[in-house]
């Protein structure tokens, strides 16, 4: 599959936080990114999910008194005729506790982006998002990426430290 250019993608930002927010297109702007929506109510991102052709949803973790999870499960079970429920979901959040994550990945968020972030990390999760997408998994218990993370082509064990091509090979000195 070719890589998605970030600049033909179709953003939503779904944050009360109007700081946040404004942050956050100013980023993917000046990235190259050309249509970003905001909302920021979860009632008004539901409404554009339903109406609009959306690439990217980056969502709070915590907005009004609903927790963002919310909107997240309600995109991964309820079909929309504009969009795939596998679209890519960032959650971005001031909790990032083992607890948090848990729940986010849980709910079916595609990637977890800690506040405070930085234009590079925003960068680095869509990315990942978009273009390193992981296997979609709609069961009765889980709908959402898969939550085991492949790493394709990618290893710590590299070289002479590379054991799995050789665990087969033991040879006795």
């Amino acid at each position: 599959m070719e890589n998605v250019e970030i600049k033909d993608l179709k953003i939503l930002i779904v944050d009360s936080n109007t700081f946040i927010a404004k942050t956050l297109y100013s980023i993917l702007e000046a990235f190259g990114v050309r249509k970003i929506m905001l909302c920021n109510t979860l009632e008004q991102a539901e409404k554009k999910y339903y109406n609009s052709e959306i690439d990217c949803i980056f969502v709070d973790f915590m907005m009004e008194d609903k927790s963002g999870l919310e909107f997240i499960k309600t995109i991964r079970t309820k079909e929309s005729s504009k969009n795939d429920q596998d679209l890519p979901i960032i959650l971005d959040t001031g909790v990032t506790d083992l607890k948090t994550i848990v729940k986010a990945r849980d709910a079916g968020v595609t990637e977890v982006i800690g506040k405070p972030f930085s234009p590079d990390q925003v960068l680095l999760k869509l990315n990942n998002a978009i273009n390193n997408k992981r296997d979609f998994i709609n069961s009765g218990e889980f709908t959402g990426p898969n939550r085991r993370r492949q790493r394709k082509h990618i290893t710590d064990w590299e070289g002479e430290s590379d054991r799995r091509g050789s665990a087969g090979n033991i040879q006795e000195k």
